[in-house]
């Protein structure tokens, strides 16, 4: 996927350049210095309830610290006991979180210790990088980092669309177009995004667009028997866990011998999820619900997995799609996913329009196809390490960080 990387102040390229060309003129350009790097993200907990954006995260600090970099999460904490020093051998710094306004399930959190520590700590980094969304912890970091000249880079992962409801425009003019116009570089994923953010911000709309990076696995697989099929997403209207449920039905009807998997937090769905199980005896023991899973439990499972369902709608940059295909498990998605077009034209996926029954023809002619589950397994992971490896995202990361450290000193 080429991408190429300008930063705000500079003029657009010219589009002819060639990628590979460019990213080595980058790492010419980067130099030695070791840079002090913090992310920060509203939320971390036992549950995976931030899902993709942390993912994000996690991927990237390690990618930076592999390169010698003192990269570092700032977010808040919402698990049971002590919060960890560290996320998958990126040191964090986590800070228990409240909601400050009632109603709200991200987007109110935040932590004045946290905010104390930032502003104790904030000079002492070289560059901020904001997970931003509408959500108190960025915006709010955003502020301080604004006011103690620690210049700041922000990523909006499709999460600050145009939004009519009044309390979105209140938390626009208050913080969110601020923190967002006072960026040094804004990361989007989309041609959708970035549009969105022309909208929002007008004449302060340069971006660059950054795919989601993810590192392939090597080890080999160890799918269980039976076949294990896995749904793993949050449980909201949008990602059509009963979309999988119908589909597992129909498939135990006519008899298949595999077991249906959905993993995740839920967001809505979980009580019509259980009331359809318990409707269908012939669900039980069939399909199972395990519950939110740890965020370093993920890949593990998906590693387990026979293959990967996501049969979501709108979907921008399916994190947990990307993962399953670094892992090797084959994987289905519907036509409304942000990278359907690529993963179809290099059949590193199956890619079915939404609904119960294509998911039932697509599940159908995997399982009964053993040569077709090899074929997508392989594909799956050239796909992911050609178009989204992380080596490609830290070079435009620190691209745009070095350039932005310089200035500041």
């Amino acid at each position: 996927m080429g991408v190429v990387l300008y930063t705000i102040g500079q003029p657009l390229p010219d589009p002819s350049i060639n990628v590979q060309a460019a990213e080595a003129v980058t790492q010419q350009a980067i130099g030695t210095d070791s840079l002090r790097i913090l992310h920060v993200v509203t939320l971390v907990d036992d549950r995976s309830s931030y899902g993709g954006p942390l993912t994000v995260a996690v991927n990237q600090c390690n990618e930076l610290r592999r390169r010698g970099h003192d990269a570092r999460i700032l977010a808040g904490w919402a698990g049971k006991g002590r919060a960890p020093t560290s996320i998958e051998g990126v040191p964090a710094h986590l800070f228990r979180v409240r909601s400050f306004v009632p109603g709200t399930r991200f987007s109110g959190l935040l932590s004045m210790k946290m905010l104390n520590w930032l502003r104790c700590n904030a000079k002492t980094f070289d560059v901020a990088h904001l997970h931003t969304a509408r959500d108190l912890v960025p915006l709010s970091a955003g502020q301080l980092l604004r006011f103690s000249r620690v210049r700041y880079t922000t990523q909006t992962h499709g999460m600050v669309l145009p939004d009519g409801r009044r309390s979105a425009k209140i938390i626009d003019r208050l913080l969110t177009l601020r923190v967002l116009r006072n960026a040094v570089a804004r990361f989007v994923l989309t041609d959708v995004e970035t549009a969105a953010l022309a909208d929002l911000l007008g004449a302060h709309s340069l971006t660059i667009q950054l795919p989601n990076g993810i590192t392939v696995q090597e080890s080999p697989r160890t799918p269980t028997q039976p076949p294990d099929v896995l749904f793993m997403a949050r449980l909201h209207p949008r990602k059509h866990v009963l979309d999988f449920a119908l589909a597992a039905l129909t498939l135990i009807k006519e008899g298949h011998d595999v077991r249906f998997s959905v993993v995740g937090p839920d967001e809505g769905d979980l009580p019509a999820l259980q009331g359809f199980i318990g409707l269908n005896p012939l669900l039980d023991g069939r399909l199972h619900y395990e519950g939110p899973m740890a965020h370093g439990d993920a890949m593990p499972r998906l590693r387990r997995a026979s293959m990967f369902v996501l049969p979501s709608v709108d979907e921008p940059f399916p994190m947990t799609l990307l993962e399953a295909l670094a892992v090797g498990t084959p994987a289905i998605c519907t036509t409304s996913c942000g990278v359907a077009k690529d993963l179809q034209a290099s059949n590193a996926a199956m890619v079915i329009a939404p609904g119960a029954e294509p998911l039932v023809v697509a599940l159908r002619l995997l399982i009964e196809d053993p040569a077709l589950q090899l074929s997508l397994s392989l594909a799956g992971q050239q796909a992911a390490r050609a178009g989204y490896s992380m080596h490609a995202v830290g070079n435009r990361l620190l691209a745009a960080y070095t350039q932005t450290a310089r200035v500041a000193r």
